[in-house]
């Protein structure tokens, strides 16, 4: 009887390691620029990318997001839609406060515009 839950339960391991996990959506580069308009220059992810994005409440990873420089040092963080959403990139914007702090606000955010249905 155990060796029977135990063929099950590596059965049911394996089957599981074997099922493609959904790639999460990257955010859509042309789409970000727009948001971000002028000013901001396209980078890779920076070294505080992650603390950024716990600071303005976001789970996405930071690989997943078109990140951007502006001549004041501030950065910003173009995400993909939620939930696989065909409209909804959103720019967070961070400034550099004191060494090492980052401010953000939710009223910094901008929000792509959706075509009403």
């Amino acid at each position: 009887m155990r060796a029977i839950a135990m063929l099950t339960a590596a059965c049911l391991l394996a089957g599981c390691a074997s099922t493609p996990v959904p790639s999460a959506a990257v955010a859509d580069a042309t789409r970000c620029d727009a948001l971000a308009g002028t000013g901001w220059q396209r980078i890779a992810a920076p070294e505080v990318a992650a603390d950024l994005l716990t600071l303005a409440h976001v789970t996405t990873a930071p690989h997943l997001a078109q990140w951007y420089l502006a001549g004041d040092g501030a950065h910003a963080a173009c995400l993909p839609p939620d939930a696989g959403a065909v409209c909804g990139h959103v720019l967070h914007t961070f400034q550099p406060q004191v060494h090492r702090m980052w401010g953000w606000s939710e009223s910094t955010a901008r929000r792509e515009t959706c075509a009403v249905d």
